[in-house]
This record gives C-alpha cells, structure tokens and sequence, in this order.
C-alpha cells in the first residue's frame, strides 16, 4: 500500500510541474522580439518545445508544443490570429481606378496621346510588395479592323524617350512613382541606370506574360503607396490609321514578398 502511495505522488507531482510548464511558456512569448541585420530579418519569434510541419497525402499537420489557446477567431470588429502558426498571415490591398479614355488622333497626318492611370497599393507585409501588369491580347491596343503594334524598345530596357517610324504606329507604358521598379527608372538619359524617375520617360510595350513595374521591400501601411502608368499611342505622320473605336485590356497584380 505504502508503494501505491509514493507512485501516486510522483506521478501527481509531474503532472503539476508539467502543468505549471506550460503556464510560464506564454510568458516568454510576450517578451519574444524581432531581430535582423543586413542579411536576414526575423519577423517574429516564440520560445516552444518541438514542432513541425507534416504532410501526406491524406493531411497536412502543423504542431508546436507550448502554446496555449491557438487558432483564429473572429467577430464583426476583429480578426485574430492566434499562435505561431496563424500570425504571419500577410494584408494586401490594391485601389481600381476608372478606365481611362485616350482622347481621338488623325488617323492620317500623325497624332499622339498619352494619359495615365493610378493605383494605391496598401500592405503590413514586412518583406513589402511587387506589382506586375500585362494585356490580354496580343496587340494590346486594337479595333474591329485594325490595331496599335505594341511598343517594342530599341533594346533589352525601355526606351527613354518614345520613338517609332513615321511609317508605324504603337502604343506603350510609361510607370512612374517613388516604387518604381529599378527598370523603368534613370539617369536622365538611360532607362535602367540610376535612381531617377523622370516623368515621360522609359517606354515598354505591354505582353500577355507579367512586367515587373513597381515593388516596396517594407510595410507601407495605413497610407499605402501610389503607383501610376503612363500609356501613350502614337500614329506615325506617314502612317495610315483606320478610323474606329481602340480599347485595351490591362491587367494589374499586387503580390505580398
């Protein structure tokens, strides 16, 4: 009877020292900070016991032992995520502008116009944000019966200034803003080369497959960060345009890094 005794209270004394392990373990998360360098960035950290991540064909099962009260939760006012694996859940957020209309060109002597259209893109991610564009069709920009060629840059970067034949017509892009993409920005006369980011300048045509223009490495929120295109047609003066109504389909994403 006396051996029953002793066994019982060692196994009620590990039961208690396990229970009180696992209250001093939500302590130290409170105190957890976040640490980086020029190298690397820890955007949060925990002190637990073990835990991974398990999948097969059947599940998909991520553990951590020493976190107490897990799990997301949600009212009309909140939206919690609670615990190592729900809090690194990343918000994004982009603006739709109206469609833009380009006012009417000769469709004999030659005529260009340009107009431009903005987007407000708003994250928390810490790693920031890259926005990509491309068109539906190939070309971009056409009518029933004709169509604008789209802008095709001397070399492998845009153009800094928009140059075509007389003979030829396009239409292109132009981004412009404080995070646009080291591509599209210059030195006041070469594109992707320098910091600039002269307005007008550093042409690209549009393609069914992504261009990068702009991107933040960091969290830009509440205000978020305006990114604006440039888009141009231009009918060359000894090029021949078919009257009609043109219109293009854009298509802008914003990713998380």
């Amino acid at each position: 009877m006396k051996k029953n005794i002793t066994s019982f209270l060692k196994k009620r004394s590990a039961m208690v020292f396990f229970f009180i392990s696992l209250l001093f373990i939500p302590l130290y998360t409170i105190f957890a900070e976040s640490m980086q360098s020029n190298t690397y960035r820890i955007t949060s950290d925990s002190i637990n016991v073990g835990g991974e991540a398990s999948t097969s064909t059947t599940y998909s099962l991520d553990d951590t032992l020493g976190e107490v009260g897990t799990g997301d939760s949600n009212s009309n006012n909140y939206y919690l995520h609670a615990g190592f694996w729900q809090m690194q859940e990343s918000y994004i957020s982009i603006s739709t502008p109206a469609d833009l209309a380009l006012t009417h060109i000769g469709g004999i002597n030659g005529e260009t116009t340009e107009g431009t259209m903005s987007w407000q893109i708003v994250t928390d991610n810490t790693a920031g944000y890259v926005m990509d564009i491309k068109t539906t069709t190939i070309p971009a920009l056409r009518s029933a019966d004709d169509s604008f060629s789209d802008y095709t840059p001397a070399g492998t970067d845009p153009d800094y200034n928009f140059s075509i034949l007389s003979s030829t017509s396009a239409f292109g892009f132009s981004p412009e803003g404080v995070d646009t993409n080291a591509r599209f920005k210059d030195n006041g006369l070469i594109c992707n080369t320098g910091t600039g980011e002269v307005s007008g300048k550093c042409w690209d045509g549009l393609s069914t497959s992504p261009k990068t223009i702009a991107g933040k490495g960091g969290s830009n929120q509440p205000t978020g960060s305006a990114v604006n295109v440039r888009f141009r047609a231009e009918s060359g003066s000894a090029h021949i345009q078919t009257s009609g109504s043109y219109s293009a389909s854009i298509v802008v994403t914003a990713l998380v890094l």
